[in-house]
């Protein structure tokens, strides 16, 4: 029996929910209560806060069983610490572009993880250097080495954010300690890659068998349409969810459309969506950049002004006022940058998903071809999917902050050209997309 209800109230579950359903309920209200979306509640925070200490109860095993005997009163006479909870920076990333409810159709989101792998081998070594310069000249008192080293640390964080520190390091060069670390990341990742591109084509065939046994029987072929139904109205209210249905979709009609004008026409069609599909790729990296450079240059902006206002004695309210759009349009430009990489990785990733199971060289043409019209029905009905008004507003608190820093983005002298571009993509493309099957014909 549980005391009080209270914190199970402030995710909106009962008392006997999972571990996994309060997680979902978590993410669900974090974005509903996020600061961001309610500005003109001087209490958002608080709240926001109040969630979070509320999921690091529940979360935990033996605090929440504390929590149901002795309720929030009785935890707080007993001191249990009940600090707001984490959220790892790649399950955050995870939450804001579809969260747990697209694993099954994109597989986990693996680029914020690969440019953390690779930023920590790097600022690892940079560590290093740094110490053993502070070694290599140890001035006479203890104390003024170590104010000295967080003077230094602190200047480095600063000069990370800055066009001339980004080019100072583009200019290191590799140690081969460093080489051997990041070939040892790459080599994993491809590794991983095959292992998700695998399990999402063994998803895959699961829901075309599943389509193929119903097809021909109207009442098997509704209630299969009702589930996935059921599932895509899941999807479609989580953050960016709609338009992560609909780019699915866009790539699983696209894919099975080339599979079956291919056998038409000899295979002479594929050249021409292999193209499309190359160019599509490159036009997702050159977005990447484009957004990248843009908050870059932003947060440049933000830090010049942030260090104008710190020389004032007294902020006023329209400094305040200010400083909070800012750091509001900052936050836009990189989801938008998150949400161009996100687009960049699940295209190529759904691109060798779809030809690994059109492709399957053990299958014969009409066995393909089944294939390819089960994946085009499905990518028809992602289409179709939209939101109610109600459920766009519930949804798109991430959406509305990229579209409001898209709309007042702002000119700046960052070009780049195709060099700077292949330099981008040799980091997290290890081959094209079409590249295992571009000479596949039958």
């Amino acid at each position: 029996m549980v005391k009080d209800t209270q914190y199970y109230d402030l995710l909106g579950v009962e008392a006997t929910a999972s571990d996994l359903e309060l997680k979902k309920a978590y993410r669900k209200q974090a974005i509903k209560l996020h600061p961001d979306k309610n500005p003109d509640d001087p209490e958002a925070a608080s709240k926001f806060q109040e969630l979070g200490e509320a999921y690091g109860i529940l979360k935990d095993s033996d605090k929440r069983a504390l929590y149901d005997e002795l309720g929030v009163e009785g935890m707080q006479e007993r001191q249990v610490n009940s600090e707001a909870a984490d959220i790892d920076p790649a399950e955050f990333f995870s939450m804001v572009f579809g969260g747990d409810s697209f694993k099954d159709w994109i597989g986990e989101l693996s680029m914020i993880n690969d440019i953390s792998k690779t930023a920590e081998i790097f600022e690892d070594e940079e560590a290093e250097v740094g110490q053993e310069s502070v070694s290599g000249s140890v001035p006479a008192s203890g104390d003024v080495a170590v104010n000295d080293n967080k003077l230094s640390n602190t200047d480095k964080k600063d000069d990370v954010m800055t066009t001339e520190g980004i080019n100072r390091r583009k200019n290191q060069k590799m140690t081969p300690e460093k080489r051997e670390k990041i070939l040892a990341l790459r080599e994993e990742r491809k590794q991983k890659e095959a292992q998700r591109i695998q399990e999402l084509v063994d998803k895959l065939i699961s829901k075309i068998d599943k389509y193929d046994s119903a097809q021909h029987n109207p009442g098997a072929l509704a209630d299969f349409k009702k589930r996935l139904d059921t599932e895509f109205e899941d999807m479609k209210i989580e953050s960016f969810g709609i338009e992560l249905l609909h780019l699915i979709g866009k790539i699983y009609r696209n894919q099975a459309s080339a599979r079956l004008s291919s056998s038409k026409t000899f295979g002479v069609s594929k050249i021409f969506t292999n193209a499309k599909t190359t160019a599509g790729t490159v036009k997702n990296g050159y977005s990447i950049l484009k957004t990248a450079l843009d908050a870059q240059a932003s947060m440049e902006q933000m830090v010049a002004e942030q260090e104008l206002l710190q020389q004032k004695e007294i902020l006023t309210d329209a400094d305040h006022m200010r400083m909070a759009e800012m750091e509001r349009l900052i936050t836009g430009k990189f989801l938008a940058t998150a949400w161009a990489s996100t687009k960049f990785e699940v295209t190529g990733i759904l691109n060798k998903v779809c030809q690994k199971l059109l492709n399957d060289k053990s299958l014969a043409k009409k066995e393909k071809n089944k294939r390819a019209k089960a994946l085009h029905f499905i990518g028809e009905m992602m289409a179709r999917v939209e939101r109610s008004p109600e459920e766009a507003e519930e949804a798109r608190i991430f959406e509305e902050m990229m579209a409001e820093a898209s709309n007042k983005k702002k000119k700046n002298n960052n070009a780049f050209d195709q060099k700077h571009f292949e330099d981008y993509l040799a980091t997290f493309v290890d081959q094209n997309p079409n590249e295992e099957h571009a000479t596949n014909r039958d």
